[in-house]
């Protein structure tokens, strides 16, 4: 049985090192292994490259720099005191926040600021993918 969770991931590459906490993972019961989401895995991998391009050490929360993983860890928060099933939690306050984008996009859009229309689709796109992506792994649980 697969758990969902936030993890620490540790990076580390000769003087670089980085702590990236608030990282969604699924993760094992029985044998304590866990991956990560894989509609994570490139805002990570991504974060990473851009660590090892500034060459600096740092210790951030991927919750600050990713959409999903913030609604996650809110969710996996409310999910500690809550009787409701976690897909139901996820799905609550993904649909929350696409209302929100979409009333943004039409904002976006009465003001022909095609930018940022874009930008709120990019948004859309990933926010829809991930909650689609939970759904479809209604068996799992917060840890």
């Amino acid at each position: 049985m697969m758990e969902m969770d936030l993890r620490r991931l540790v990076y580390n590459r000769g003087a670089r090192k980085a702590s990236i906490s608030h990282v969604p993972v699924f993760a094992c019961q029985n044998c304590s292994a866990f991956e990560l989401m894989p509609l994570i895995k490139q805002d990570v991998v991504t974060y990473i490259t851009s660590l090892e391009r500034k060459g600096t050490p740092l210790e951030v929360s991927l919750a600050d720099i990713c959409e999903p993983a913030s609604l996650l860890r809110k969710v996996l928060r409310k999910a500690e005191a809550s009787s409701s099933p976690l897909t139901e939690l996820c799905k609550e306050a993904f649909d929350e926040r696409i209302n929100m984008l979409l009333d943004l996009y039409r904002f976006a859009k009465n003001n022909r600021d095609y930018t940022w229309m874009e930008e709120i689709q990019q948004r859309l796109e990933k926010l829809t993918l991930f909650l689609k992506r939970i759904q479809e792994h209604s068996d799992i649980y917060a840890s």
